[in-house]
């Protein structure tokens, strides 16, 4: 198996970099908002955080949902623009699969951490009661680690949710075979989002998207609200790029895998490469 890295020419796609980078930049801050008002709006009642009563675990699919169908409405929207990213990983893995070149990925990369952060300002000026009621931890959506979560936990199920995520994307948007290569691909996207947050918001708040990570934290650090927690920060962004290239690898590996051979070329037989039955010392005496 040999990387798409080493096997593909990166596009020439930088004449619409300014207009795919503004599209980003607004459509990542509208993800933002949306999911991550509706952890404001579902902390309203405590004890969010760490799952201590029955309305927190409720809370959950409201939160999910949010997210899920957010990222479903908002790639049927720009996707025929800019492939609907919204997430450092998704750009990373395009680049990885050369779908985009590198100064184009670094273009969305920008567009989408400062339209995350616009996100969360929005949120902030939503929800400004909600968040100073709780002293802003977690109502602007931030991720953390529960305080059952280890740094390796978190790693495992950040890597493993993120594989999940970005491979469902791989399959459905850019796999030309794939039963979603028409007009479905975002339904399974959304829904397999609303999946991994429902099983990764107990342990770590769901991160899987850097940028949904980068834009809270950043405001609550620009504000002076407290930070949700710096153990294991970092799982936040090393975990969603690794998948990146794990599943760049895994589904280069697939697309090459269901490459037809190569028939083997057969020569017709002539009078002149036609080789006797039998050779001279052969002859029957």
């Amino acid at each position: 198996m040999v990387s798409a890295l080493f096997k593909k020419k990166s596009p020439d796609d930088m004449g619409t970099a300014l207009r795919d980078g503004l599209t980003e930049f607004v459509a990542t801050g509208l993800f933002v908002y949306f999911g991550t008002l509706s952890v404001a709006a579902c902390a309203k009642k405590g004890a969010l955080s760490e799952f201590e009563n029955l309305y927190a675990v409720i809370s959950l699919f409201p939160i999910a949902f949010a997210f899920g169908i957010s990222i479903t409405v908002l790639v049927y929207s720009i996707g025929h623009v800019t492939g609907g990213h919204m997430n450092p990983g998704v750009s990373l893995l395009m680049y990885f699969k050369r779908e985009m070149s590198l100064w184009k990925m670094l273009i969305y990369m920008v567009c989408q951490g400062l339209g995350a952060m616009i996100g969360s300002a929005m949120v902030l000026g939503t929800a400004q009661s909600i968040v100073q009621s709780n002293g802003g931890t977690y109502n602007l959506g931030q991720n953390s680690l529960s305080s059952t979560t280890s740094v390796g936990s978190a790693f495992l199920v950040e890597i493993v949710g993120s594989f999940m995520f970005y491979f469902v994307i791989a399959q459905t948007a850019l796999d030309k075979k794939g039963v979603a290569k028409t007009s479905f691909p975002p339904l399974p996207i959304g829904l397999s989002l609303v999946v991994v947050h429902i099983c990764l918001i107990p342990f770590t708040g769901c991160g899987i998207n850097p940028a949904r990570t980068f834009g809270p934290s950043m405001v609550s650090i620009m504000t002076g609200y407290p930070v949700a927690g710096s153990r294991g920060y970092w799982v936040y962004y090393i975990a969603p790029f690794s998948a990146s290239f794990l599943v760049a690898e895994f589904t280069n590996f697939l697309e090459s895998a269901q490459e037809p051979c190569e028939p083997c070329e057969r020569v017709a037989p002539t009078p002149d490469n036609e080789e006797p039955l039998l050779s001279g010392s052969d002859e029957v005496a």
